[in-house]
């Protein structure tokens, strides 16, 4: 479902990075299913660990990517992806990177409500990786 979420702002947001950083359409569309990558794992590694009311400050705008360890880790990754599979210069992915992030982050959370939906945008089978008791400890989500 996050795939879904982002397909419908791709375009938008690869016009943004194509007329806000001047990449090119090529770039731009790489740029994006990178985003996809690197924020699917990181959402589902902050999730699994236990960091589900963090992510959701992050989805609510309460709290910045770039505020959270975790998520400031995968900007850096992604960062670095950027400069060596799309070859973008570094100092125009340093920008790029936590723009996309953020922008997809605020169009992911217009679409969460809370936990649950948040568990069910990030898909099946974080129940099974949630440390022993976590799903009580969420609200009996998982239940």
């Amino acid at each position: 479902m996050l795939g879904n979420i982002i397909n419908t702002v791709k375009g938008q947001l690869t016009g943004e990075l194509q007329n806000k950083f001047k990449l090119d359409p090529q770039q731009a569309n790489q740029s994006v299913d990178l985003a996809e990558n690197h924020l699917t794992e990181g959402l589902k590694k902050e999730a699994s660990g236990g960091n589900a009311g963090s992510i959701m400050n992050m989805l609510k705008g309460q709290q910045s990517p770039q505020g959270s360890p975790a998520m400031n880790g995968m900007i850096q990754k992604y960062l670095g992806d950027l400069t060596s599979k799309v070859g973008i210069p570094e100092s125009v992915a340093q920008q790029v990177a936590p723009f996309v992030v953020s922008f997809l982050m605020n169009k992911i959370g217009g679409n969460v409500n809370n936990q649950s939906d948040l568990m069910g945008l990030l898909g099946g089978g974080l129940a099974d990786k949630l440390p022993k008791g976590m799903g009580d400890k969420l609200g009996g989500l998982f239940k």
